[in-house]
C-alpha cells in the first residue's frame, strides 16, 4: 500500500474537516434541539417496562410520553420487546439528559463504525483508502438522517460491524452476543448477518447468539403484564397503524410520507398498482436473488466475506421493510469495493463505489422535503413518483444487482497459488490468519 504524501495527507484531512462540520451541523445539533424524535418511543417504552407497565398501551403510552417528553405529537410503539429493554438504562434519566446521551452514543457509534471498516477492510492507518473509508462515513446522508432523528440504526449498525470483525478474529461467542444486541435494537439489521454465519456453520457463534437472542426476549417479554396472545393482538395493532394504507410506513401513494421508505415496493406499486402485487413481485425479486447468492457462495465458494455478506444485506433491503437511515449498514460494501485491486473485477468495483456514492448525497432528504411544496401535475406525475422520487430505491436495487453479480463472477477470483495450497474449503472456511476479503494479513 503506498503511503501519503504530505499534500495528498492535508487535502484529505480538509475533506475529513469538511465531512465532519457537515455531519455536526446536518445530524448532530438538530437531534439535541428535538423535543420529540425516533427515541421518544423506546424512551417511554422503556420507562414503562421497567415499571411493569404494558408498552404497547397506546393510550398509556401517549399520556407517559406527555408526562416525560412534554411532546404532544402521538406515540404508537413497534419496537420490540427486546430494544425497551436494552433501552432500560437511558430511562433512569430525565428525558433531556437521556436524550442527549443517546445521541452521543450514536455518534459514538459512527466513528467506531469508521474505525472498524478499516480494520475489516484490512486498510494500514496511514493509507488513502483508509482516510477515504473515515471520510465515506461521515459524509454518508442515512448516518446524519438517523442521527438527527435519533434512530437506533447507527448503534445497532456499529454492533453489526463489531460482530463481523469479531467473527475474523476468531471471537465467535462475543461476535454472537454482539449480533444478539444489534438484533435486539434493529431486527431486519443484524438477523442477515446471523443467517449468514449460522449457514456458514459457526456453530458456537450462532448458539451464542441465539441464546443470547432468546435471553433478551424473554427476559423482555415475562415483564410485559399480558398474555403472549394479547400482547400478540396489541403489536398487529400498532403495526396496522403504520403500514396499513395511508399509514407513513405504508409504500402505496396513498402515503405523502413514503419518500424516506427504500424497499422496492416502492417503484413497484404505480406500475402493479395493487399492494398485494407489489409485494409479491418484490418478494419474488428479492427471494430469486437469495437463491442465487447462496448458491454461488456456498457451492461456488466465494472467497471474500465482506462481498458475500454485503450481497446479503443489500438483497435484504429489496422486499423488508427498510427507512433511509438503515442504509449506514451497506458501507460494508466499501471494504470490498476498496480492497486489492484486480482486473477482472476492477469495472463492478468501481460501479459499487459509484452507486455509494449516490446512496452518500442527502438528495432523498431534500426530495422528500421538496414533495409537499410541488404542484399537484407534478407530485402526481408517473416520471415524479417512479423515476425521481424514489431514485435512492433504484440506486439500492442497482447496488443489489452489482454485488451479486460480484459474488456470481468472483469465485473465479482466486490467485494461483492460493488455489495451490489451499483447499476449496479452507479458501472461505475459517478467517483467522486472514482478513474478511480472503487475503492474508500483512506482517
Amino acid at each position: 500500500m503506498t503511503r501519503m504524501t504530505s499534500l495528498t495527507r492535508v487535502l484529505l484531512a480538509v475533506i475529513i474537516l469538511l465531512m465532519l462540520a457537515d455531519f455536526v451541523f446536518r445530524g448532530v445539533v438538530p437531534a439535541f434541539t428535538s423535543d420529540r424524535n425516533d427515541f421518544s418511543d423506546p424512551y417511554v417504552g422503556a420507562w414503562l417496562w421497567r415499571h411493569g407497565e404494558n408498552p404497547y398501551d397506546v393510550a398509556l403510552v401517549n399520556a407517559t410520553a406527555r408526562r416525560l417528553t412534554h411532546a404532544t405529537l402521538a406515540v404508537v410503539p413497534i419496537y420490540p420487546p427486546s430494544t425497551y429493554l436494552l433501552v432500560v438504562p437511558f430511562s433512569l434519566l430525565p428525558w433531556g439528559w437521556a436524550n442527549q446521551a443517546w445521541v452521543l452514543l450514536s455518534v459514538i457509534a459512527v466513528g467506531i463504525t469508521a474505525g472498524i471498516l478499516v480494520r475489516i477492510g484490512g486498510f494500514p492507518a496511514a493509507s488513502v483508502k483508509a482516510w477515504l473509508v473515515v471520510a465515506f462515513i461521515f459524509a454518508f446522508a442515512p448516518f446524519h438522517t438517523a442521527i438527527h432523528i435519533a434512530n437506533a440504526a447507527p448503534i445497532a449498525i456499529a454492533c453489526c460491524f463489531l460482530a463481523v470483525y469479531l467473527a475474523t478474529a476468531g471471537h465467535d461467542a462475543a461476535a454472537g452476543i454482539m449480533l444478539a444486541v444489534a438484533t435486539g435494537l434493529k431486527p431486519q439489521l443484524g438477523i442477515w448477518i446471523f443467517v449468514f454465519y449460522l449457514l456458514r456453520r459457526r456453530w458456537q457463534l450462532a448458539q451464542a447468539g441465539l441464546l443470547a437472542g432468546v435471553a433478551l426476549f424473554v427476559t423482555a417479554v415475562v415483564r410485559i403484564p399480558l398474555s403472549l396472545t394479547a400482547l400478540v393482538a396489541n403489536y398487529r395493532e400498532n403495526l396496522n397503524y403504520w403500514f396499513g394504507p395511508g399509514g407513513q410506513n405504508d409504500f402505496t401513494t396513498a402515503n405523502p410520507f413514503r419518500l424516506p421508505l427504500v424497499n422496492l415496493q416502492v417503484v413497484l406499486y404505480p406500475l402493479v398498482r395493487s399492494s398485494i402485487s407489489a409485494n409479491l413481485l418484490a418478494h419474488a425479486i428479492s427471494i430469486s436473488g437469495m437463491v442465487v447468492w447462496a448458491y454461488f457462495v456456498f457451492r461456488g465458494r466465494v472467497r471474500s466475506e465482506t462481498l458475500a455478506i454485503s450481497s446479503l444485506l443489500a438483497l435484504s433491503f429489496l422486499s423488508v421493510y427498510h427507512r433511509v437511515n438503515d442504509a449506514g449498514i451497506l458501507t460494508l460494501a466499501l471494504c470490498w469495493a476498496l480492497g486489492r485491486v484486480d482486473h477482472q473485477l476492477r469495472s463492478t468495483r468501481r460501479a459499487v463505489l459509484f452507486l455509494l456514492l449516490l446512496l452518500l448525497a442527502p438528495g432523498q432528504g431534500v426530495l422528500t422535503r421538496l414533495q409537499p411544496n410541488l404542484a399537484p401535475w407534478v407530485a402526481h406525475s408517473w416520471w415524479w413518483n417512479l423515476v425521481i422520487a424514489p431514485y435512492f430505491v433504484w440506486a439500492l436495487f442497482a447496488l443489489s444487482a452489482v454485488l451479486l453479480y460480484a459474488v456470481v463472477v468472483s469465485r473465479r477470483e482466486v490467485l494461483p497459488q492460493v488455489a495451490g495450497n489451499l483447499s476449496n474449503q479452507a479458501k472461505f472456511a475459517h478467517p483467522q490468519g486472514r482478513n474478511v476479503n480472503g487475503e492474508a494479513k500483512r506482517k
